[in-house]
């Protein structure tokens, strides 16, 4: 029989998997300053030649809170869960965890397409997951919260988030020049999109 005491511990899973995911970020700076006050190097010199690192961390940051907040506000309509569900949050945590890594080579190496690839590629997958959740939940009356539904402007805004993340990977990669600025379209705002996509979601439920 499962439980709201395991669907919790779903919660919590994926919940200390994110902290622990976005905290490695910052791991790098932080053991090279022993390093550079022992060869007596400023904290200006520090951060002025780990700019890469700054901007690497500063944008996984922000992805990952993002992400993090997509899955927090999906669960605010998740009553009850299924082995489909659990799967999909593995393999979710499993995009968080991964994503330091190719956050590691965005600092380290020039902005080749293989590895903006892998980096855009990395939050595409967490995004289409979080997505194909979302839908999981909509069409699965059993898993629903009843009391707090998924509305189709909810799923528009997941699939117009995702449609981001794919448009940002072309781009990026296909475009040497842009790479991860690419990643900029998804706080650019895609309100038209989400509209569009509304108004497609909502009249098929009314089919």
């Amino acid at each position: 029989m499962k439980t709201t005491r395991g669907l919790e511990r779903l919660v919590f899973f994926t919940d200390a998997i994110t902290a622990i995911a976005i905290t490695l970020l910052i791991l790098p700076l932080v053991e090279a300053v022993p390093e550079f006050a022992t060869d007596g190097g400023s904290p200006v010199e520090l951060l002025t030649s780990h700019v890469s690192d700054l901007f690497a961390f500063v944008l996984s940051f922000a992805i990952i809170a993002r992400l993090w907040y997509a899955h927090h506000q999906l669960f605010e309509h998740v009553g009850a869960y299924n082995g489909r569900l659990v799967l999909l949050t593995v393999v979710w945590a499993f995009t968080i965890v991964l994503l330091p890594l190719p956050t590691a080579l965005t600092a380290q190496f020039a902005p080749e397409p293989a590895i903006v690839g892998f980096y855009i590629a990395t939050m595409t997958m967490s995004s289409a997951v979080l997505t194909t959740m979302a839908f999981l939940v909509a069409r699965s009356p059993g898993l629903q919260d009843a009391a707090n539904p998924i509305t189709p402007r909810t799923l528009a805004g997941s699939l117009s988030t995702t449609i981001a993340f794919v448009l940002a990977l072309v781009l990026g990669t296909a475009i040497p020049v842009v790479n991860y600025w690419a990643l900029f379209l998804l706080f650019l705002g895609g309100a038209p999109l989400q509209r569009l996509l509304t108004r497609r979601l909502t009249s098929r439920a009314g089919d």
